[in-house]
């Protein structure tokens, strides 16, 4: 269940840092709503902005500076959306973009493109920002079954009062703007409580009808995220990412081709580039298999950026492992989930996300691979190869000799669990690595830092095969 902010059409001082607060706290989506600006306006709002909440903004005018400040969301108007060719919203999704519309007639929808992420419709209620804005829907109103496969967010009046009759009307969310703005003092503290609110009224409505066995406490707000989203993948056409023949765990089926791929890429976060500009860089370089590598930072703020990647990733066939969270995995349905040495051990994390998931697990020396293969980890990163900048509290560095010992250990013991190597590698290192015996090579700042990032893929997949 989406809870997105509008801002307000004219611009606020002390807008910027609002916003910043808001996305610290937790919001997943803000759509940008500025009629009358200017894009110089624009552009001074949007550089305020902390770099790694950007991908999380949707612009609704000046889609041109999506580029270049790594937004991934642009917003069509209704009328807007009618001048639009389906070629040029196809082009949009194939770059990466998450693309929404507006309605105002629930029969509408069955005529929206199914290019389209999400649509507001509405007035649900009178609304609050536009005096005389009155709605047309009855209190009785209901969402009814309809061809759009993507998420219906409701628009309109939306307030304490009124946000659980929305969700019991049957959307995917909420969209919010003069509930929040009204007093740009306390605009926190109304989020918090419109998303208290939505939380509560979910869990209610979900503990009636379902459960779902093996959750900590305190993970249900994620469970629902969850349960929310396979829902919409069943009754949708969108195309789930997996793993065809491969049930992680089986060692009978190590050794398919499919199991785990050679090339890792793994997230990264600079000054001008969020972990989402990281990865839709290297899914259009050609990677295929994307980590999310966040650090230092609570689960609550990990699961929007995860949403992210999760889109991302099924826009280009990619599989994405989750590294550190495993409820957050379990959240987006992610195809794989990445555990480092003192986080949960792989059968704790096994029993929490289910037996369809691979779980990979960090390794630093021969102890370490034991204990992995002991618990049933589906693959194995092994490192660091040399010194890395990307990798806080780095263990001792293992280098080629390193990983020959370790790798004829595994042999003679008998093991084909597939390694990772991983930590400062780059291209030319990758012969030497797959003649010592490695699966593959994770790698991050040599695809980040490449001049062309798609050239140096080409060269790391040579250099794999």
């Amino acid at each position: 269940m989406e809870l997105i902010v509008i801002t307000r059409p004219e611009m606020l001082p002390g807008e910027a840092a609002i916003i910043n607060q808001l996305f610290a706290h937790g919001l997943a989506r803000l759509h940008v709503r500025k009629p009358g600006a200017t894009e110089a306006e624009f552009r001074t709002l949007l550089e305020q902005i902390e770099p790694h909440f950007r991908g999380r903004i949707a612009l609704h005018q000046h889609h041109e500076l999506a580029n270049d400040f790594g937004i991934t969301g642009l917003h069509f108007t209704e009328a807007n959306r009618l001048a639009q060719s389906e070629g040029l919203l196809e082009a949009l999704k194939n770059n990466g973009f998450t693309i929404s519309t507006s309605t105002h007639d629930p029969e509408a929808l069955e005529r929206l493109s199914h290019h389209f992420d999400y649509a507001f419709l509405g007035p649900v209620f009178d609304s609050i920002s536009k005096e005389g804005y009155s709605s047309k829907f009855p209190g009785n109103f209901k969402l009814e079954n309809h061809s759009f496969p993507g998420k219906v967010i409701a628009l309109g009046g939306i307030h304490a009062e009124n946000l659980k009759s929305a969700i019991e009307m049957g959307f995917d969310g909420t969209a919010v703007l003069g509930s929040i703005w009204q007093n740009p003092d306390n605009v926190i503290a109304q989020f918090e409580q419109l998303r208290s609110l939505q939380k509560s009224s979910q869990q209610s409505s979900f503990q009636q009808s379902s459960c779902i066995p093996g959750l900590k406490p305190g993970a249900i707000d994620l469970a629902l995220e969850m349960h929310a989203f396979a829902e919409k993948q069943i009754n949708s056409k969108a195309k789930a990412v997996h793993c065809p023949g491969f049930q992680p765990g089986d060692p009978g089926k190590k050794d398919e081709a499919d199991l785990v791929d050679r090339l890792h890429f793994i997230s990264n976060e600079t000054g001008t580039m969020s972990h989402v500009d990281s990865i839709r860089l290297a899914l259009k370089a050609g990677c295929r298999w994307i980590q999310l590598r966040v650090k230092n930072r609570p689960e609550e703020e990990v699961l929007p950026i995860a949403w992210e990647a999760t889109r991302l990733c099924d826009r280009y066939g990619a599989r994405l492992i989750i590294n550190d969270f495993p409820r957050v995995a379990l959240a987006v349905q992610a195809f794989g989930l990445h555990l480092g040495l003192t986080d949960m051990p792989v059968p704790e994390a096994r029993a929490l996300v289910g037996g369809k998931m691979v779980i990979g697990g960090t390794a630093n020396s021969w102890e370490d691979i034991t204990r992995r293969i002991g618990e049933g980890a589906d693959y194995i990163g092994l490192g660091p190869f040399r010194f890395t900048n990307t990798k806080q509290n780095l263990s001792p560095i293992l280098g080629i000799g390193g990983y020959r010992t370790l790798v004829l250990k595994m042999q003679e013991a008998g093991h084909s669990t597939p390694i990772i190597a991983i930590g400062g590698i780059t291209p030319d290192d990758i012969g030497e690595l797959r003649e010592a015996g490695l699966h593959g090579v994770a790698m991050s700042g040599a695809l980040i830092g490449a001049a062309d990032p798609h050239k140096t893929f080409y060269q790391i997949q040579q250099a794999l095969c």
